[in-house]
């Protein structure tokens, strides 16, 4: 098995697995789903997408912000353990400059599971053409053994888990 691929169940030895919790409730899609083609091909590493008309973006786990992306509608954090994740909104978005995106949270701040990330105006976002879809991916996936998707076909926002990450 190659590290840090996408799992349909989990590997038959590990050590620990962690759950990482869902960013936005609504309807959980295969990464495969997104209609952008680097995170749909899995480059920025394994993980999840969810569809919601919701706007409101909230942090899966405690940790630091590494970076934020607004003409991307999305943020990079870390957790203490090391986990990084990319957390994004819709898909094309860079035409339009970052416009209806509001970060809560800066580079270099800490936050706690739960915390908001961001909001998008999601009704203004579809009008452009923008669909409403949040992905969230797992930067350093190779580090893992794997990682499973839930088989939940709907979560809510930091109350149930995503990912389930293997080490």
């Amino acid at each position: 098995m190659k590290k840090g691929q996408l799992l349909f169940s989990a590997p038959d030895s590990y050590r620990k697995s962690f759950d990482v919790l869902a960013p936005m409730s609504g309807q959980v899609k295969p990464l495969s789903a997104a209609s952008d083609s680097l995170y749909a091909k899995g480059y920025f590493g394994p993980g999840a997408a969810i569809t919601s008309p919701s706007s409101s973006v909230k942090a899966p786990f405690g940790g630091i912000c590494t970076r934020v992306i607004p003409l991307d509608y999305a943020v990079e954090i870390k957790s203490s353990a090391g986990l990084k994740c990319l957390i994004k909104y819709g898909s094309d978005t860079h035409q339009l400059h970052g416009a209806q995106f509001s970060c809560a949270i800066k580079t270099g701040d800490t936050f706690k599971a739960g915390s908001l990330l961001f909001t998008v105006n999601s009704s203004w976002l579809k009008q452009q053409g923008v669909e409403n879809i949040c992905i969230m991916t797992i930067l350093n996936g190779h580090a893992l053994l794997g990682v499973m998707t839930t088989d939940r076909k709907h979560v809510d926002a930091v109350e149930d888990p995503l990912l389930t990450l293997f080490v």
